[in-house]
């Protein structure tokens, strides 16, 4: 067969049983031992190969003893449900239809990563000799007659021989490779590797489990994050199982992904782990457990550990304690945790609201959980932020959740920074937030929440070009979030780089439409552009589609003032003063429509009566608001004096 001695010329031993199976008596324990020594196993995938029962075995067999499963396409042809199992997620080479020099210079680069030496990598236009045949003792031999039909069954078989017999030659001081994550890793450097953790498949009933393979993926991708020269890129996008490893390469500008797919049933666990090479789309690495449902977490780190190891990673003992103690024990607990997280992300007030019982609900399984009592905080901290509580009440709550998870673990990347929020937002202790955010990022780098919350506070403290450099640091580790894009929007604004500004708060809405904030990252772009009469036409969008949200009705007051149409402004007020009965209004707010209406002694006052009740937003409206006609006011200035701020400048 030509892809064998294109195989066999590249000085690949390839061991391959291309007769009839039913005479061989011992084919069965052979192929056992052939598959048990491998280093590699090339699936020849045609459609006689994925009719074979055999096929199916050994694919299983291999798969169970965690051998790296390279499938090779010799035809289009559809996994069968008998190997979908071992198959899901491994990546493919298509051997065919013209492709067959790119594929196989392709095999060859994945065969060398995965301890398989080779002569030569430069293959493709090798000469194909006359094939020959291997027939074993006491098995028939085919006549030429019969030749075609017996070929459909020796392809199924050399789909399997091929696959298990790819022996590893033993070259002086060998490098450990991608595809042995057991080798000692090499010497660490400081070129940082790039990947992303694909979220995993639920293979079992389709409204089951789906918090356990979702948990998986969210605590493997957070586990790495915590790696040393590893970016672990957002990847939750792709959920789709048709997304090819190259594309999601492409699209993340990562080096590889981690793909799994996670099956409970009966108290028992099965995950399958693949790292795939986003250039040639090989399987890297391959892993199966089978464990116990009770076993989840020590599968979820054993999993990270290995990831790393297989990418050449140093791991000391302290991250690997960090990995043990940022976890429960109790899958309750965990999958309860994971929900919170859900209905916090959406930053709804009754999804937020929501996620504050998930969590507590979370504590009473296991009361030295944490992360949950950071998901605690979060909530509390964003409730405040998007004008759904105040801020004495929340904040104080959200500090209070803080010191119970960091007396349980220090560790935690997570607790650093939702503490360096609370600093920064309701304490104004400006240098103790830096430090949190720092000591978060320290533990964990690729912690996408610190990122954005670090830049707001160099945004607070006129340090504009590091508060950028940090938000897009948080946008290449979590590039579809809207969040993120409506965070570099006030960035970009203060900068007065509108152009830019402009571009990121459509792709806020671009992300997510629904988003609370993505109108009015619009809303602000326009503003800078001096377009107030489409900031009015945007606010009034935003107060239809948000029910009245109060930042949409404070924008159309301050619209209705730029435009000259004050009378219709101070009704908006009267509106926003109105709803501030019935739900906390930063009073920052209010008073900055005030100062845009002339009325600034009113202005000032509620901006002390904010600073006197730690209003959180007054640090924003410090950067965001151009308060006209206010900066030469004592009291005024005297303000931001008192919050440690220096002197708020003239737009």
């Amino acid at each position: 067969m030509p892809l064998v001695d294109r195989l066999r010329q590249s000085g690949i031993s390839v061991w391959v049983d291309e007769g009839g199976i039913h005479g061989a008596t011992l084919w069965g324990k052979e192929i056992v031992e052939a598959i048990r020594h491998a280093k590699g196993f090339v699936l020849v995938a045609t459609k006689s190969s994925f009719d074979s029962k055999n096929v199916v075995k050994e694919v299983a067999i291999a798969s169970e003893w965690d051998k790296a499963i390279l499938p090779v396409y010799l035809e289009p042809v559809q996994v069968p449900d008998t190997l979908h199992y071992q198959l899901a997620g491994i990546q493919h080479v298509e051997y065919y239809a013209g492709r067959e020099k790119e594929a196989f210079q392709g095999m060859i680069a994945s065969l060398n990563r995965i301890g398989v030496n080779t002569g030569s990598t430069d293959d493709a236009n090798a000469a194909t000799p006359a094939e020959s045949r291997t027939h074993h003792a006491g098995e028939p031999r085919i006549s030429d007659k019969n030749r075609p039909v017996i070929w459909l069954l020796a392809l199924a078989v050399f789909g399997l021989a091929l696959a298990v017999f790819l022996k590893p030659s033993a070259p002086p001081n060998p490098a450990p490779t991608l595809a042995d994550p057991t080798a000692a890793p090499a010497p660490a450097t400081n070129q940082a590797q790039r990947i992303a953790v694909v979220p995993f498949r639920n293979i079992g009933p389709e409204q089951e489990n789906n918090y356990l393979a979702e948990g998986m993926h969210e605590e493997i991708d957070a586990m790495l994050s915590m790696a040393p020269n590893l970016v672990v890129k957002d990847a939750s996008r792709f959920r789709d199982p048709a997304s090819d490893a190259k594309a999601i390469g492409e699209s993340l500008q990562v080096d590889a992904i981690v793909t799994g797919s996670v099956r409970q049933a009966k108290g028992q666990l099965r995950v399958i782990v693949k790292l795939v090479d986003t250039q040639t789309e090989a399987n890297l690495w391959a892993k199966t457990f089978d464990k116990t449902e009770d076993d989840v977490f020590a599968v979820q780190r054993e999993i990270a550990q290995s990831v790393a190891q297989g990418l050449s990673i140093q791991l000391d003992a302290e991250f690997k304690t960090r990995l043990a103690k940022r976890q429960t024990d109790n899958l309750e607990a965990y999958n309860l945790y994971l929900e919170g997280r859900k209905l916090w992300n959406t930053r709804s007030r009754a999804n937020m609201r929501d996620s504050i019982d998930k969590f507590e609900l979370a504590l009473s399984k296991d009361p030295t959980f944490a992360l949950a009592h950071v998901g605690i905080a979060d909530a509390y901290n964003q409730l405040v932020r998007y004008g759904y509580s105040p801020s004495i009440v929340s904040h104080t709550k959200a500090g209070q959740e803080l010191e119970k998870a960091l007396a349980i673990n220090n560790q935690l990347s997570e607790a650093h920074a939702s503490l360096g929020w609370v600093q920064f937002c309701f304490e104004w202790d400006w240098a103790a937030s830096e430090k949190s955010f720092q000591r978060a990022l320290e533990i964990n780098p690729n912690n996408p929440e610190a990122r954005r919350w670090y830049s707001r506070l160099l945004w607070i403290l006129n340090r504009g070009e590091d508060a950028l450099r940090e938000i897009d640091t948080g946008i290449r580790l979590d590039p579809q979030s809207p969040i993120m894009q409506w965070a570099r929007v006030n960035v970009l604004v203060f900068l007065s780089r509108t152009s830019e500004a402009m571009e990121a708060a459509n792709k806020a809405v671009e992300l997510d439409p629904g988003y609370s904030k993505a109108i009015l990252a619009q809303v602000q772009a326009h503003t800078l552009n001096g377009d107030h009469a489409k900031a009015l036409e945007l606010a009034n969008q935003g107060i239809q589609q948000h029910n009245n949200h109060v930042s949409y009705l404070v924008s159309k007051a301050l619209a209705l003032a730029r435009l000259g149409n004050k009378e219709e402004a101070r009704g908006v007020l009267n509106e926003v003063i109105e709803k501030s009965r019935q739900s906390p209004v930063p009073k920052s707010s209010i008073a900055l429509i005030h100062c845009h209406l002339d009325d600034h002694d009113t202005a000032v006052s509620l901006l002390e009566e904010a600073l006197a009740e730690k209003g959180s937003n007054l640090a924003f409206s410090y950067v965001e608001g151009d308060w006209p006609s206010l900066h030469n006011n004592v009291r005024f200035q005297s303000i931001w004096k008192q919050m440690g701020l220096p002197p708020k400048s003239k737009p």
